[in-house]
């Protein structure tokens, strides 16, 4: 049960995450595309990894890695598009909340990946846990609050997470966890030079070197080594644990961001707002609840 603690961890820390992108997408670096490539271009940063375990597997395993890197750019992407123009507890829970769905659906039938039964209810129980705590409003209510577009788009990069995160899983079933991020890291670097293709974003990525300022780059680099920490625990937990279970945690960092945005939103109340009254406090406190129950089934 080591994935467990390691995924609380990592999702605490991805929380923190979403919360300095809305800052940067807001206030410092508006254009998405331009987010994106310096977020994923930081995947060159796995060559520190190579002398720890690098090698050349199988052309499937190379195959996913890459795949998993490139989806997850896109998914990225879509995502801060959505993040640019909604706020962040809007978009992320939905988003994320989407995403377990997809990956237990795509472990199934890709990978075998088989749940006990009191681990498909703990799932059922963290999922709609995490639903809760990031949704005041119904279905129907939140695409019509957010426009059918950007409603979708939030399914849409579920999709491509939920991809990413399988395909990593297939890599760790058949190779070493430190090849397996090295490899995914390429992949990550690949899907940022693919950005650099369009002119207009191009030229965005490249003026955004000039005009970057102290200020801007300390947040981003709070921030990414949040988001890093949380990468690399996460899919650590993905080859230790079922990629169903893991990902279904991430529930809980909508109760993280809930409380995060609740203590900042005094000091940064343009960019991060979120309603108390009394019936959403209790909707919150319900949805931990449910986390919580499904956390401990976990154990069973």
């Amino acid at each position: 049960m080591n994935w467990l603690y390691i995924g609380f961890i990592a999702y605490f820390l991805n929380a923190i995450s979403f919360i300095v992108s809305k800052i940067m997408l807001t206030d410092l670096v508006p254009d998405p595309w331009v987010y994106t490539f310096l977020v994923n271009v930081l995947g060159v940063l796995v060559i520190v990894l190579l002398p720890f375990g690098f090698h050349v597997p199988g052309m499937p395993v190379i195959a996913a890695s890459l795949a998993s890197g490139v989806t997850y750019v896109v998914a990225l992407l879509i995502l801060y598009k959505l993040l640019s123009q909604e706020e962040t507890s809007q978009v992320v829970p939905l988003s994320g909340g989407i995403t377990p769905i997809f990956v237990f659906l795509l472990a199934f039938f890709f990978l075998s990946e088989l749940l006990k039964i009191n681990q498909i209810i703990g799932f059922i129980l963290i999922v709609v846990g995490g639903f809760v705590v990031a949704h005041e409003e119904s279905w129907r209510e939140k695409a019509k609050h957010m426009g059918m577009k950007l409603f979708w788009g939030s399914v849409l990069s579920a999709l491509f997470f939920a991809g990413s995160q399988v395909l990593m899983k297939f890599v760790f079933n058949n190779d070493t966890f430190i090849d397996g991020l090295i490899w995914r890291g390429f992949g990550a670097v690949v899907g940022s030079l693919v950005l650099l293709v369009p002119a207009k974003p191009r030229r965005e990525i490249f003026r955004s070197f000039r005009r970057s300022s102290v200020k801007t780059g300390f947040i981003f680099i709070a921030g990414q080594a949040a988001a890093l920490l949380s990468f690399v625990l996460v899919n650590y937990a993905f080859s230790l644990g079922p990629v169903s279970l893991v990902n279904a945690l991430s529930g809980i960092q909508y109760a993280f961001l809930f409380a995060f945005i609740v203590f900042l939103s005094k000091k940064f109340p343009r960019i991060l707002k979120e309603p108390l009254k009394p019936g959403i406090v209790r909707q919150k406190v319900w949805s931990i609840v449910l986390i919580t129950a499904g956390v401990a089934l976990l154990f069973v």
